[in-house]
């Protein structure tokens, strides 16, 4: 739930390990609970499908770099990653912080460029809906759609303030000019509900 909570705050595929710490603790306030658990999550972390670890700016766990992926990645994707996270260490860097902004920005338009296509725009709000369905948490889903089955499809997570939304509607997003292929399908788009288009 921590992650979850992490990537809706931030609104990314990306946070730092401190982030998800930090909404841990506000979870847990018993001391030796919150290191058990906190302990726990950290070396099983990358056991979580759709999450991924790197270094990151210090030799501290807090500045790890977490990400959060909606559609698993295979190496290729992974080594790119790690090399762009690699630059969150280097010496120009330090002490820049818009440089690290923008380095967190790329790697979560890399995400979204990998987990979305032609006829689906992923964001963190898809991520979020993945993550709580693999951990079993409860999710309430109501549909507001119409009779061609376009409208709106919401997600209440539990122990999450914010509800997830996902947009569905009609597009002609995949035209082929070389082929004259123009065809009209329905569409996807993932946000958080407090989250203005």
């Amino acid at each position: 739930m921590a992650i979850i909570r992490a990537v809706t705050k931030k609104r990314s595929f990306v946070v730092r390990y401190g982030d998800i710490y930090d909404e841990l603790r506000d979870m847990i306030n018993d001391d030796d609970e919150f290191h058990e658990v906190e302990n726990t999550l950290y070396e099983n972390i990358v056991d979580i499908k759709g999450v991924y670890r790197f270094w990151g700016t210090c030799d501290s766990s807090e500045c790890d770099i977490v990400i959060v992926s909606p559609v698993e990645l295979d190496d290729e994707q992974l080594n790119i990653l790690e090399e762009l996270s690699r630059l969150y260490s280097f010496k120009a860097y330090d002490g820049d912080e818009d440089e690290r902004e923008e380095l967190t920005m790329t790697l979560h338009n890399l995400i979204k460029k990998w987990a979305s296509g032609c006829l689906h725009m992923s964001s963190p709000a898809e991520a979020v809906v993945l993550l709580a369905k693999n951990y079993g948490l409860e999710i309430e889903q109501e549909e507001n759609l119409n009779d061609w089955y376009v409208g709106q499809m919401f997600y209440r997570i539990e122990g999450l303030n914010v509800r997830v939304v996902k947009d569905i509607a009609y597009c002609n997003d995949c035209i082929d000019v070389s082929t004259n292929d123009n065809f009209i399908e329905k569409c996807e788009s993932w946000h958080f509900e407090d989250e203005i288009d």
